[in-house]
């Protein structure tokens, strides 16, 4: 006897024998659940002989004691099976680095893409369960505004008092299409877009069941497996029109999840400047910000960028090697939200410079509406990270949209300079990434469809265009199609009154070997360099209000609390501490600088200091910096060799504590201590 058992997660089919047992039935319908969803809780398994709550339903505890052949099954009956999943124990933990993971969707490859799978209605919530989606607080501001655009009374039009009002000066809506060409706003806010969908609705639609409903739908190109309706093998063994994916029409996105980029301080992209002007090979790095609502489009949202983080890659002169997933980036995550405001990685910066040849001060301009903007390849990239990284929301079914993951880039212009380029993928190049539909071609303006191999499925894709004569007209993209209906502009710049939450930017950035090398030696030395070797620095509480605000200015470097953070120097609380009182100058009469300077890690760091501020009285202070390796050997700290430039061997017994050979950081080559010049670029030694 065959029955169909329906789910959440699709449909399945069990064989049974009128004799078999109930409590075996039981088994054989709960392993009709995938593995790889959440584990039915048995107590809150019932099974229904129609859908929803309008047959007879019972628990699995009724089949016990009886057989099929006594429950009044027939061959090929269907089956409705409901329960709610099993929640993780409260003190499990997941084995990670950091102390806390938030689960993101898996980043698929746009290197290797792959049909992708998705089970019938994939991970929709019940609309119950969508008020427990927490959202980001700029959302939460603007889902309690109107956002209605504000106007004046029109002295030509206007027939009222000034307290009247007329259709002349009556607010207007945030998606108003007039304001928006005036304006020149090619893209809608995403609250204003959301807005704009609620306001289609008809009036009956008011009621209070209906609008709960989320407007957003999110598009899905996957194969649906086991199909909804049970009537074939699974896929690849089967497939039908409603188990597949339908045909998409690409078209220009109307919306974008972030209107502008704001860098908080230049010295973010001087930063990644000098690295390529000192090695010449491009680099990457994630963006380290907040949302913050944007006042130049009706009901904006703007990320803001405080600091970046740069993972571990090779860089090359024409482009770059990076590890993706990036192995860091829980942990860097949980410092940055330990900080003010919330940090968390909002998007990646990454460099694309060639130096002019006739020119070596100018740089060429390779990116203009004649080439490309984003390349294929970028915009592949672009979606991947945005598909990891997903917007959560209580407008989608789902429980998020989208991303608000934003790819800036630093490329040459048209003059010469440097300039910021900002962009999204759209939905649709989300969709199609995860799908496995897309690769990328040889041509950076187009991006190639991907042909079906053995056991895939790839869905036909449209785009369409105005022809030479004005007309309407849909192509197929057979194999490629232009790269710019995948992509969505942003605006970027800086702030008028720069007010950065990191005041610093001297410590050494990470993952820069042989250019910039982070260690504890070089931590105690520039802590040495902020107190002095003539005060006692044991006890804070006699540190005079000008100490004080220095070592305050000197822990407000992102690098440095990252840095320290990941050491083992200072708990999980302290840590905690550590990154409040970086931020602290932002909330005058915080006392998180205290409550740092009261903590067990500050006390050692400060210990180490002291000894090694002795001993700069009477040596010199760079070779003096290598004296606390024996208290960090004890603390089972170890630190990478000091930096390029630095002198080599310090204090050995042959040449005196000073006489050190000097390596150039430019060509490392091993300069006698004399030189102030390396003896063969002739740059110099200081860097």
């Amino acid at each position: 006897m065959l029955l169909r058992i329906r789910s959440p997660a699709g449909t399945s089919r069990i064989t049974v024998d009128p004799s078999t047992p109930g409590e075996e039935l039981g088994r054989l319908i709960l392993e009709t659940v995938p593995a790889s969803d959440a584990r039915p809780d048995p107590a809150t398994v019932r099974l229904s002989n129609q859908p929803g709550a309008g047959g007879e339903s019972v628990g699995l505890d009724a089949l016990q004691g009886r057989q099929v052949a006594d429950m009044g099954f027939s061959h090929g009956d269907l089956l409705f099976l409901s329960y709610q999943p099993l929640s993780a124990p409260s003190d499990s933990h997941p084995s990670t680095h950091a102390t806390t993971s938030h689960p993101r969707p898996e980043q698929p490859d746009p290197s290797h893409p792959h049909t992708h799978t998705d089970p019938p209605l994939p991970n929709t919530i019940p609309l119950a369960d969508l008020s427990h989606v927490v959202e980001p607080e700029v959302d939460d501001f603007w889902s309690g505004q109107d956002g209605k655009i504000a106007r004046t009374r029109d002295p030509t039009f206007c027939r009222h008092g000034e307290k009247g009002m007329c259709d002349y000066c009556m607010p207007l809506e945030p998606y108003d299409a007039k304001y928006q060409a005036e304006q020149q706003i090619k893209h809608l806010s995403y609250h204003a877009y959301l807005r704009k969908l609620l306001s289609s609705r008809p009036p009956s639609a008011a009621s209070a069941s209906s609008s709960e409903i989320p407007p957003l739908s999110p598009l899905s190109l996957s194969v649906m497996t086991p199909c909804p309706t049970g009537s074939h093998p699974p896929f690849p063994a089967g497939i039908c029109s409603t188990c597949q994916p339908s045909a998409l029409t690409l078209q220009s996105q109307p919306y974008r999840m972030v209107d502008h980029v704001e860098f908080a301080s230049a010295n973010i992209i001087d930063g990644l400047l000098g690295a390529w002007r000192r090695t010449g090979t491009q680099r990457i790095a994630f963006l380290i910000g907040r949302y913050d609502k944007y006042d130049k489009v009706p009901m904006g949202v703007k990320a803001v960028v405080e600091a970046v983080w740069e993972p571990k890659q090779e860089g090359e002169v024409d482009g770059l090697t990076v590890e993706t997933p990036w192995e860091d980036e829980q942990r860097v995550a949980e410092i940055a939200a330990w900080c003010d405001n919330g940090l968390g990685v909002v998007g990646m910066v990454f460099t694309d410079l060639t130096p002019d040849p006739d020119d070596i001060t100018k740089t060429l301009y390779k990116r203009h509406a004649q080439s490309y903007t984003a390349s294929c390849l970028d915009m592949l990239l672009s979606a991947a990270y945005q598909v990891s990284h997903p917007l959560p929301t209580r407008a989608s079914p789902t429980g998020h949209f989208s991303s608000r993951f934003v790819t800036c880039c630093l490329t040459g212009t048209e003059d010469g300079n440097i300039d910021v380029v900002a962009w999204q993928a759209t939905e649709q190049a989300e969709a199609m990434v995860k799908a496995g539909i897309v690769e990328a071609s040889v041509d950076p303006g187009t991006v190639r469809v991907r042909k079906p191999g053995d056991g895939e499925y790839i869905p036909e894709v449209f785009y369409s265009f105005k022809n030479e004569y004005g007309i309407q007209v849909k192509m197929p993209a057979k194999p490629t199609f232009p790269v710019e209906y995948l992509f969505v502009n942003i605006t970027n710049g800086f702030p008028v009154s720069p007010s950065p939450l990191f005041l610093s930017s001297n410590f050494p950035t990470e993952n820069r070997p042989g250019l910039h090398d982070q260690s504890m030696e070089v931590v105690v030395a520039s802590l040495v360099g902020v107190l002095g070797v003539d005060v006692d620095v044991g006890d804070t509480g006699t540190w005079p209000p000008r100490m004080r605000e220095a070592v305050g200015r000197w822990l407000s470097d992102w690098h440095l609390v990252a840095f320290l953070c990941m050491q083992g120097v200072f708990s999980l609380e302290e840590q905690k501490f550590l990154c409040r009182a970086a931020t602290a100058h932002a909330h005058p009469g915080d006392p998180a600088l205290e409550q740092l300077f009261a903590t067990a890690g500050w006390q050692t760091l400060l210990t180490i200091a002291e000894s090694v501020g002795a001993s700069a009285a009477t040596a010199r202070p760079v070779a003096a910096a290598a004296a606390p390796s024996a208290q960090f050997d004890r603390m089972d700290l170890h630190s990478p060799a000091p930096e390029l430039g630095a002198p080599v061997g310090g204090g050995g017994s042959g040449s005196g504590g000073g006489a050190a050979e000097k390596v150039c950081p430019h060509c490392t080559f091993i300069n006698p201590p004399s030189a102030t010049d390396c003896e063969i670029c002739s740059l110099p030694l200081s860097g």
